[in-house]
Formats: structure tokens, sequence, C-alpha cells
């Protein structure tokens, strides 16, 4: 039996890997089975291994890979729906989780080198791309670290007056809707509670559109199996036209 030497040879030498580990661990965000990842997204949702970026760039992955196929969906959208339906959870948690994983998919080399992780808020990177388009690069990764989510989403916007604050207070109070402490609307005495609170969601989307520099627009449907068929394809659609802004 040959004795086993009792020799020190120096510290161990760091690999690169080592030096700068990958933020997101989880096994089944980069596997190639379309079932581990699919079991990891539902374990993730339950709390499981909770990790933001993780489930994230495993739904980008579904979506751009089309593992989805695999797992018995003809479209993305309708293994959203299943999620959605099968967690109780809204279909729009899981496209922003998407996005959050397309930025960091995009972005993967620049956010390992700053360290980024589910720490440093990983709801932060959907507004990577538009705070890239208005600022350099160095100061928009440094920013992304310190910031907090909404500085960092204001922040995205580009230059804007330090005034500018007509609609950073829109709210629903008594019978009217506010911006500040001037009234923009009013609801009529007698005005039911379902049909208060329908009109007043459609005005402070408007409101919370145009606070993000952005448009709203209002679609008729016949019921809401028709508004969810739209939904799937409007946030397609909407990720494909910002993928290319």
């Amino acid at each position: 039996m040959n004795a086993i030497k009792n020799e020190y040879d120096g510290p161990r030498k760091l690999t690169k890997a080592m030096k700068n580990p990958s933020p997101v661990q989880l096994d089944f965000v980069y596997s190639q089975d379309p079932a581990e990842v699919d079991a990891g997204i539902r374990a993730a949702i339950r709390g499981v291994k909770l990790s933001i970026m993780a489930m994230g760039i495993a739904l980008y992955r579904v979506d751009v890979s089309g593992l989805f196929i695999d797992l018995g969906f003809k479209k993305f959208g309708e293994y959203i729906d299943h999620l959605a339906e099968e967690t109780g959870m809204a279909r729009t948690s899981f496209y922003n989780w998407e996005y959050i994983g397309e930025a960091y998919v995009k972005h993967r080399t620049d956010l390992e080198k700053i360290g980024f992780s589910d720490d440093d808020g990983p709801t932060k990177l959907p507004y990577l791309p538009r705070a890239l388009e208005n600022y350099s690069k160095s100061s928009v990764f440094r920013n992304l670290k310190e910031m907090t989510k909404r500085e960092f989403e204001d922040w995205s916007k580009g230059k804007v007056a330090k005034n500018d604050k007509r609609y950073k207070s829109v709210r629903i109070k008594g019978n009217g809707i506010f911006a500040g402490s001037s009234s923009l609307v009013s609801f009529a005495d007698g005005i039911s509670p379902e049909d208060r609170r329908y009109y007043g969601n459609l005005l402070m989307e408007g409101a919370e559109a145009l606070q993000r520099n952005e448009y709203a627009k209002v679609y008729r449907f016949y019921d809401e199996t028709e508004a969810r068929a739209f939904d799937r394809v409007y946030q397609r659609e909407l990720k494909a036209l910002r993928a290319k802004r």
C-alpha cells in the first residue's frame, strides 16, 4: 500500500471562474433538458430556489430556443398561460421576469464584470437598454449597481427638467382623480363602485404610461377570451419592438 504524502504545495491557484463566479448558479437555467428547465421554473415560483434572474433567464431560453414545443405547447404564450393558470400568478409577471432574463443574457459579460446579482435588484434590468441609449456604458453599469430601482428607472429615461412633476403624484381620492392637489376628473354622484373602479383603472393606466414616457391606447373586445388572445400577441410584439430600439 502506498502511503499518502503529507506535503504542502502552496495555495491553490484560482481559476478565472473561481475569481469571478457567475451570480446565477442554478443548474436548471442552462440545462439542455426542457423538462428540467420547466421544473426549475416551477420550483423558483414556489420559492424553493428563488432567484428572479435565474427564472427570467430560463423563461427567455424557453421562448427563444423553442423549448415550449418540447413541453407540448404550440406557442410560448400558451406555456405562459398554463403557468399562470397553474400557479395563480398574473401572466404579466412571467413576461416581466422574461424581460429581466433577456436583459441579463444580452449583457451578461458586463453584468458579470460588476458582479451583478439578485441582491442588486434584477427589476432594474428591463431599463438597462434604454439607459445605454442615453448614457455612457461606464456610467450605466455603475449606476445599475448603486441606484435603487426607482432611481435607475427615472434616470434611464434621459435628462428631464427637474421641475417636471406633472404626472408623478396622480392618484384616486374620494370621488375624483388628482394630480398633486389639482382635480383632473370627478366621478358623477351615484356611480356604482364597479364602474368607478373600471373607469378609474383606465385613467390611471393612462397616467402611469405618461409617467414612464409611454403611450396608452384603449382597445375594445367582445369578451375576456378575445382580450386574453390579444394580450398574448401584444406582449410578444411589444417585446420585439422594444428589442429593436
